[in-house]
């Protein structure tokens, strides 16, 4: 197994961060020892923002398995908006379409519901 400098740096903030926090506990619970108290919860402070910062890089990090899981979806949403015929081919420049309207391939979709749907007329009926 190969240990990477990501995993080397936040093993140590995660270290740095629960040693102050193992300081503040200690001098709480004796009681006698604010000095000591002060300087976990500052350790704990320094080290807060570089365990956020090794969570969110871990967050971020893809996997092999998810970059194939996102894959394989659009595929499929491809082949789904293919077969529902909303991948069209621009109208030939021969059909009398100007430039502006050749470009256009994307179809918009409304819902089944009545109001919608007179929209979408209104709308066809304005070009």
């Amino acid at each position: 197994m190969h240990i990477t400098r990501d995993q080397v740096a936040a093993a140590v903030a995660y270290a740095v961060f629960v040693t102050g926090l193992v300081l503040v506990v200690v001098a709480s619970a004796t009681g006698d020892r604010p000095r000591m108290a002060d300087i976990g919860a500052g350790v704990a402070l320094a080290g807060l923002p570089f365990v956020i910062l090794a969570r969110v890089r871990r967050q971020h990090h893809m996997t092999t398995e998810d970059k194939e899981a996102i894959r394989r979806e659009g595929y499929r949403l491809a082949l789904d908006h293919a077969a529902r015929g909303l991948l069209t081919l621009p109208p030939q420049p021969g059909d009398g379409a100007s430039a502006t309207t050749r470009t256009a391939t994307v179809h918009r979709l409304y819902a089944a519901h009545p109001n919608l749907a007179d929209v979408a007329n209104d709308r066809r009926q304005a070009r």
